[in-house]
């Protein structure tokens, strides 16, 4: 009895000293943490673009009149000088059209001559009196009718030499052939809608982008850049906005900013792709967080997670410009405690008062 008294009692003290001991805490959720620094920030916008000439060098060239290619003169690649001749079209039909002219412009004069004589014999029998008045007005009209059709015929003569000469197409100025979109034996219609090759001058070229209107009431022109192309990452290029459209496209919203390119010594293919970096303000203190650190809070929203003595602790923020491994926030800090240490790995369900451990 003794014995079985001692080991009922032994019962009733662990499950007594059981029921005195607290839950088991949670688990802890594992975190890096990353500190909130003050940077000096100079404010840029990266805009994306492709390398072309200046509005005013480049010429996209077409024939001003219908016909076949007699011959193509030039090769991509090819430099040219300003009035040479690149092109002609065939000019048969043409030559053909100025030698009528010419007939055309032969009888009329030789009837505006016998008409002269006609008026001047009429004046002369007039004033002697052997003839009527009507029959000089008669002459002096005809003599009229004759000199206009001669006008005329000069004016057609005209017209034919100067399409004899659009025949033959001209570079407007000096540069090279970038692209060749006709060959001798093409039909080409006299317009814009059959091109027969592009003149570029490739001496002074820029960085044309497309950029968002929040992003053109910040740049201006004359801000500095720095220029990344896609062929040559290692070796940037200095710029400067050149200009920038007073207006957005109506349906995508975007608006072209032009960036001139400083003198390199590189050979840069025309059509290339590039980014173009532009600091759209000076020095300035920023908070700085790590990319990593940013979360989506819904919709547009982002949020923060703060390390604040072994918890989780999520706060709005406004991030500003973000480059390739750091955020600005401009908004949502003011009022922590400094210094602060922000989630960059493991924010994946973290709530406000979450216990975290920082991974050593």
């Amino acid at each position: 009895m003794r014995r079985a008294l001692i080991v009922a009692l032994a019962c009733l003290a662990a499950a007594c000293h059981s029921a005195s001991e607290s839950p088991p805490e949670p688990p802890r959720a594992v975190v890096r943490c990353a500190p909130v620094e003050a940077r000096a920030w100079i404010e840029q916008r990266a805009l994306r673009g492709t390398v072309s000439t200046r509005p005013d060098r480049d010429a996209l060239l077409s024939a001003q009149v219908p016909g076949r290619l007699l011959r193509v003169d030039v090769r991509e690649g090819d430099a040219v000088e300003a009035g040479q001749v690149v092109a002609e079209v065939e000019s048969g039909p043409l030559r053909d059209g100025v030698r009528q002219a010419q007939a055309l412009l032969g009888a009329a004069e030789a009837q505006r001559a016998a008409a002269t004589a006609e008026v001047a014999r009429e004046q002369h029998l007039f004033e002697r009196g052997i003839s009527a008045r009507q029959t000089l007005e008669a002459a002096q009209a005809t003599l009229g009718q004759a000199e206009g059709s001669a006008a005329l015929a000069v004016a057609q003569l005209d017209l034919a030499r100067q399409s004899l000469a659009r025949a033959r197409i001209h570079a407007p100025i000096r540069g090279v052939v970038v692209r060749l979109f006709r060959r001798e034996g093409e039909v080409v219609d006299g317009t814009p809608a059959t091109p027969i090759l592009e003149v570029a001058d490739p001496s002074a070229l820029e960085l044309t982008a497309s950029v968002p209107a929040r992003d053109l009431l910040v740049i201006a022109p004359g801000q500095r850049a720095q220029v990344t192309l896609e062929p040559l990452p290692e070796r940037p290029l200095s710029a400067s906005v050149a200009a920038i459209s007073p207006a957005v496209d109506a349906t995508s919203g975007v608006g072209t900013v032009r960036l001139a390119l400083e003198a390199s010594g590189l050979r840069i293919p025309i059509g290339v792709v590039g980014v173009a970096s532009v600091q759209v303000s000076g020095e300035e203190t920023a908070d700085v967080v790590p990319l990593e650190a940013i979360r989506n809070a819904g919709g547009t929203n982002t949020e923060i997670v703060l390390c604040e003595r072994g918890h989780a602790r999520p706060i709005p923020v406004v991030v500003g410009e973000r480059r390739a491994t750091l955020a600005r926030i401009t908004s949502g800090l003011e009022g922590i405690s400094r210094p602060a240490r922000v989630v960059v790995a493991g924010l994946v369900g973290l709530e406000d008062g979450t216990a975290i451990e920082e991974a050593r």
